[in-house]
């Protein structure tokens, strides 16, 4: 009898997170799906949709006790854990002077220390054929003055993210730094402050197929959209204040 697979998902109350939860359902990519975050009752409308079973984990991943929780979780049911999206985040669209102690740390632990904690628990979990996504951004390829901390922050998850795959190539165990520019159905440019719409904006759900994809195919980072490529590439041949330049002059 085939063992059953598990897939995790942060974040998945809304947006990109959603969209994650309804394409590993939809692409058979696993048989369970631990849907993780704050708000218990967008959790519960989420599984009525979804084609596989779920279980509706409602933890604050600022919170150490709901990794203990999870720990105890995961050590009582031992999933055969097939996929980790480490999706949930968070980020202010301020200058540093102005941005508040608390929303700051809180930006660094849940877009660098929460997926790094994550990735430790599940791992022992993940077998041969394994797959983690961690969502970084196309800003962790700029230095972005305005998003210092997000940009910082997304910029550690990117290279945890490619240290880690090369640790983990052994255990055929692929992980992919999913890292797009701006997605207009989320709740992170609302939440971020940010009131102008910046050109090339992608949707969640093809955000989500494109990353699932890549990291079937063990690409090592997946840019989805011409913008986070010209992002990434702009990034390696112009000097810092040409880059910004030119964001500004096309709202990019």
């Amino acid at each position: 009898m085939k063992e059953e697979r598990t897939a995790i998902v942060t974040g998945a109350s809304s947006g990109l997170g959603r969209e994650f939860a309804r394409k590993i359902g939809e692409m058979g990519l696993a048989d369970e799906i631990w849907l993780i975050a704050r708000r218990k009752e967008n959790l519960e409308r989420l599984a009525e949709t979804l084609s596989v079973k779920t279980r509706i984990l409602p933890f604050d991943l600022l919170d150490d006790d709901s990794f203990a929780a999870l720990d105890k979780l995961l050590t009582k049911e031992n999933p055969n854990m097939s996929l980790l999206i480490n999706n949930a985040g968070r980020g202010t669209a301020i200058s540093f002077t102005k941005e508040d102690m608390t929303d700051m740390r809180d930006t660094v632990r849940l877009n660098a220390e929460v997926p790094v904690k994550l990735t430790r628990l599940c791992l022992p979990y993940m077998k041969r054929g394994g797959g983690i996504i961690n969502v970084c951004s196309a800003a962790a390829f700029v230095p972005l003055p305005g998003l210092s901390v997000y940009s910082a922050s997304k910029s550690f998850l990117l290279s945890f993210s490619r240290s880690l795959g090369r640790e983990l190539k052994g255990r055929s165990i692929s992980v992919t730094a999913l890292c797009p520019y701006w997605i207009e159905d989320t709740e992170l440019m609302e939440k971020a402050g940010i009131s102008t719409r910046p050109l090339g904006m992608l949707k969640a759900e093809d955000v989500a197929e494109r990353g699932l994809w890549d990291n079937r195919r063990g690409k090592e980072i997946s840019i989805p959209g011409v913008m986070g490529r010209l992002t990434r590439l702009s990034a390696a041949l112009f000097p810092l204040p040409v880059l910004l330049f030119f964001k500004k002059l096309f709202r990019a």
